[in-house]
């Protein structure tokens, strides 16, 4: 995130937070089960499970196809809401999860043609591309009644129609995750159904979020989960390992009061990287870091999703349409210029190895690319 969006943020972490604590100075048991179980287990008694995701993390990736590859997902739960597709493709995505022939460039549409508002505006890591696929392949052994629906939670956009900024601030303008939460409403609440709901952290713990729309028509029906993604100290981080998991992974790790709490957070240990906050005093930079961190600690959710050890967490590869596509890259560029005033910088082959790029550089990694 950048700093210039980090300052904005200011005013909504002004509340004093509690001085943390040692990670590892508590000892009580934590309730682990394996993940796949964990999320299943969670639909018992709720009919929506969020999934917060830390944005092209190769292994929560890995983990999302896992998870609909098991046969019990497709019975027991059934549809996904997804924050990585454009809504007005639904009846695209429908057709191709269901084994019908969708030409490439009409399917990419379905994450290129999003009004995403981050760094890039499309999709760019693998991992989701992979995982329409993956829905696909499974949807392909199983009974039509059984298939799991992929809903498309991004606002609808027809970027054909979009050709200057008021012509854009009329279509994503307004509360940006209204729409998914009326589309839960909608196809899955009033129908008696399920849903995995993949979505960005924010979206299920900032103020008028996703997950907090949710929450206001029908509190306690949706259950989060949040991913590990280490600190940025290797020792906090290998402090709080060493008291977390020792059992199969991926595995999930259920929050109980403060305990969990406790071991994410140090006197001097930070999972959100320090140069987001450059630009601010140090007063500033404490209050803001805080707040965010609050946020985004599993306290605020109910089970954390560990995945491996922090120095072993690696980035989602990008897809190489970004610079295989000359004619795809002159749209995007046409898209983040109206979104930003100018084209953003985007990955080349270089930017892109096949080699791990990790999300913790701790160092010592002999297959890091060089720079």
């Amino acid at each position: 995130m950048k700093a210039t969006t980090i300052v904005l943020l200011l005013a909504a972490f002004v509340a004093s937070v509690e001085s943390p604590r040692a990670i590892g100075q508590t000892s009580a048991a934590l309730t682990v089960t394996t993940a796949t179980d964990g999320i299943l287990n969670a639909f018992q008694n709720n009919p929506l499970v969020g999934l917060s995701d830390d944005h092209a993390f190769a292994q929560e990736e890995d983990f999302y196809v896992s998870l609909i590859r098991d046969l019990r997902f497709a019975k027991q739960v059934g549809n996904v809401v997804v924050e990585f597709g454009n809504a007005s493709q639904q009846q695209t995505i429908d057709r191709y999860v269901s084994g019908g022939d969708v030409p490439y460039e009409e399917l990419r549409k379905v994450w290129a043609d999003t009004s995403y508002v981050g760094w890039f505006p499309t999709v760019t890591a693998l991992g989701y591309l992979n995982f329409y696929a993956a829905v696909r392949a499974a949807n392909v052994k199983l009974p039509v009644e059984d298939r799991i629906h992929v809903w498309l939670g991004g606002k609808p956009v027809d970027w054909s129609k979009i050709k200057t900024k008021d012509d854009l601030s009329k279509v994503i303008g307004g509360q940006a995750d209204r729409y998914p939460a009326d589309l839960i409403e909608e196809q899955i609440l009033k129908k008696g159904h399920s849903a995995l709901v993949i979505y960005g952290t924010f979206h299920f713990y900032d103020k008028g979020s996703l997950a907090e729309l949710i929450r206001q028509r029908h509190p306690g029906a949706m259950f989060v989960i949040t991913p590990y993604t280490g600190f940025e100290d290797r020792s906090c981080s290998d402090a709080f390992e060493r008291t977390l998991v020792k059992g199969p992974l991926p595995a999930l790790v259920a929050v109980r009061g403060d305990e969990l709490d406790q071991r994410m957070h140090g006197s001097d240990c930070h999972f959100l990287d320090a140069s987001n906050f450059a630009e601010m005093t140090e007063g500033q930079k404490a209050q803001v870091r805080s707040g965010m961190e609050s946020q985004t600690s599993v306290l605020a959710g109910n089970s954390l999703l560990f995945l491996g050890p922090a120095e072993t967490l690696t980035k989602s590869p990008l897809s190489p349409d970004l610079y295989l596509d000359p004619e795809f890259r002159k749209e995007n560029d046409r898209r983040a210029t109206l979104f930003g005033g100018k084209p953003d910088p985007w990955p080349t082959v270089r930017d892109n190895p096949m080699s791990p790029k990790y999300l913790r550089d701790y160092g010592g990694h002999p297959n890091t690319p060089a720079n």
